[in-house]
């Protein structure tokens, strides 16, 4: 059976007690947020790694750069800071046994119309400093996985094959995919084709509904997204997004997305 996991929207929640909660719910493993992690004290860290695996809880990463973070950036001295604090992130997760770190790694959140004037640059850009990580995340056997966004949150990768230009472009085998079916229903023309055209390079697929609340509270269309998992025959994680204190129905979950071959 493939990984069922938890991401909590939330910053203010003690991280070391999200283990528990996960397994209680029923979940196999949970995603901390990057930018929480580099928060907690070397003790605090310490602490979650021990409560995972007391609860035997697969702990995974992700992250959305804040303002600073831009991998994109036309600034060479900004550019590189972004690279370097993307290089502690990994030392520190490296730290912590590896393992994946999903989000829109390729830009900071923020753009503006001068951005999109200069979109190309911006994407080399992005490919440069994309490449530079690679030894850092093979050494400390760390994954990033790039997920397109919608266009109101940025320009750069908004589809499944805009991720896989960018894949290619840095040709690293510790590049992979990360959809997310509250951006895909806005973007894709079909959610099963884009999950296809992701194929072997789909390494994290975060589900919630087009209202962006957990399974079970939209109208997505939860057919199309099981049809195309079933036709990669994806065995990655199915990483539940829910917000504030809400617990995520796991057994929802399982229902519409667990039970295919």
């Amino acid at each position: 059976m493939r990984s069922l996991g938890i991401h909590w929207e939330m910053q203010a929640m003690d991280t070391a007690l999200l283990p528990e909660k996960a397994k209680s719910l029923g979940y196999g493993q949970l995603e901390c947020d990057g930018l929480s992690l580099l928060d907690l004290s070397p003790w605090g860290r310490k602490r979650l790694l021990f409560e995972a695996r007391n609860n035997q809880i697969d702990l995974s990463y992700s992250l959305v750069p804040p303002l600073g973070w831009d991998l994109s950036s036309l600034d060479e001295e900004m550019r590189r800071s972004a690279v370097h604090r993307m290089q502690e992130l990994m030392k520190l997760l490296g730290e912590l046994g590896g393992g994946s770190l999903s989000g829109p790694l390729y830009a900071q959140r923020y753009f503006d119309e001068s951005y999109v004037a200069h979109k190309a640059e911006h994407w080399e850009q992005s490919v440069k400093s994309l490449r530079s990580l690679t030894a850092v995340a093979e050494e400390e056997d760390v994954v990033l996985n790039l997920r397109p966004v919608n266009r109101y949150e940025h320009c750069l990768v908004n589809t499944a094959e805009e991720a896989l230009q960018l894949i290619h472009a840095v040709n690293h085998p510790n590049f992979g995919i990360d959809l997310d079916t509250f951006h895909m229903n806005m973007e894709e023309r079909s959610l099963s084709n884009a999950i296809e055209q992701a194929g072997i390079y789909l390494h994290c697929i975060h589900v919630r509904e087009n209202t962006g609340l957990p399974v079970g509270q939209g109208c997505l269309d939860w057919k199309a997204v099981h049809e195309g998992l079933a036709a990669i025959r994806y065995e990655g994680p199915l990483v539940h997004v829910v917000g504030g204190e809400q617990s995520g129905d796991v057994s929802v979950l399982t229902q519409l997305l667990s039970d295919f071959h």
